[in-house]
Formats: C-alpha cells, structure tokens, sequence
C-alpha cells in the first residue's frame, strides 16, 4: 500500500468516527495541523510522507460491577504505515490501579494483533473496551471507596508551568517534545525563541 492509499485510508476512519461521534466529549481529534496536513497530502494525490502523526481521542463511559459509571479514555495515534502497522491506543481511567491499567493495555495490544493487523481497527478497540474495561475494575470496589475516588478526583490540581530549556533549537528535539506532549494530553505551546529573541514562531501542543 503506498503512502497515498495509507493516507486514504486513515482520513477515511477519522471521517467515520467523527460521522459517529459527532461530540467532542467522544471523539476529539487534538492536532489539527496533523490532520489538515493528511487532507492536503489526499487532495494532491501526494506521495509524501507526513510531517507527524494524526493523535486523537476517544471517550466512553461504562458501567462497572458495583453498578457504577467509570469514564475510559483512549488516546489513539496513527502511525505512517497505519494501517498495515497496528495504531498506537492507550486506555487511560482514574477508577483503575497502575497494575490494571497496565493489564488492560496488554490485553487490547494482544486481541489488536490477533484479529486486526493489517486492517482499520479503532472501531473494534473501542468495541473490545466498552465489552472487556469495566472488568479490570476490583469487583469488590464497594460504595464507599467510590464516594473517597471521587472526592480525590474533585481535588485534582491543574497546573501552568513554564519551561525554560536553553537552546533547544534542534528541529527533531523540538518535535519531540510536541509528540510527547500530546501522548502525555499535556497542553499548551513550545515557542522556540522566547524570551531572547521577539522573533519567534509559537506551535501549540
């Protein structure tokens, strides 16, 4: 498959999860510069290759076994040769321990590599999540440490820092910190420049 038609492909799922997911509380796609990108390299019918990955997220809500609601989150990447390389999907939740959440990203990357290589394959993630997630919750997870979860999640502190690295002027390097930033959901902008020089060219994260 050439880079053309992988292009294809990967633009025709983003347009299906998004005809599915219209709200942005379920499908998100976070680096639209990637995506406009994907749609100019189809339009042309170009061969390149393109300058990053498409990075977006998916969003579901479950019902665990103590009859609760726990909210799941996929953060889902593209890589260049998707989809004869398996796409890069981390399942995220506060309501799961470390151990669990690492359990649960092993058991996707096995089921995806029995059943899906070489084919489109974000649907039957999401499908094998909203089936096999709430599972990987303690059974025994009672009332009352949910009430205690919840109160540490409304406590969660949000915070802006600035970070100042001295002449990283590096094009990879700085790359590099933009793709680890959307894989960590960091926000913000890497502004090569400030506060030395006033000429400067800001790219959001």
């Amino acid at each position: 498959m050439s880079n053309l038609e992988e292009a294809e492909v990967q633009l025709s799922e983003l347009d299906l999860l998004s005809s599915m997911f219209p709200n942005e509380d379920e499908f998100k796609v976070t680096d639209q510069l990637a995506l406009a990108e994907l749609k100019d390299l189809v339009e042309r019918c170009s061969l390149e290759v393109p300058s990053s990955k498409i990075h977006f997220m998916l969003k579901l809500e479950l019902q665990t076994p103590g009859g609760n609601k726990a909210e799941f989150s996929l953060s889902c990447a593209f890589p260049f040769k998707y989809p004869a390389i398996l796409p890069e999907v981390t399942i995220r939740s506060s309501f799961l321990s470390r151990s669990q959440q690492i359990q649960l990203n092993t058991d996707l990357l096995a089921y995806l590599k029995k059943n899906c290589a070489g084919e489109v394959c974000i649907l039957n993630a999401r499908e094998w999540v909203k089936d096999h997630a709430a599972a990987y919750i303690n059974k025994d997870f009672s009332s009352s440490s949910w009430e205690k979860s919840d109160v540490k999640r409304s406590e969660e502190i949000f915070t802006r820092l600035w970070i100042y690295s001295h002449h990283i002027y590096n094009k990879h390097k700085r790359k590099n910190i933009v793709d680890w930033a959307k894989e960590l959901t960091l926000s913000g902008f890497s502004m090569p420049g400030k506060p030395e020089s006033e000429d400067y060219h800001g790219n959001e994260l």
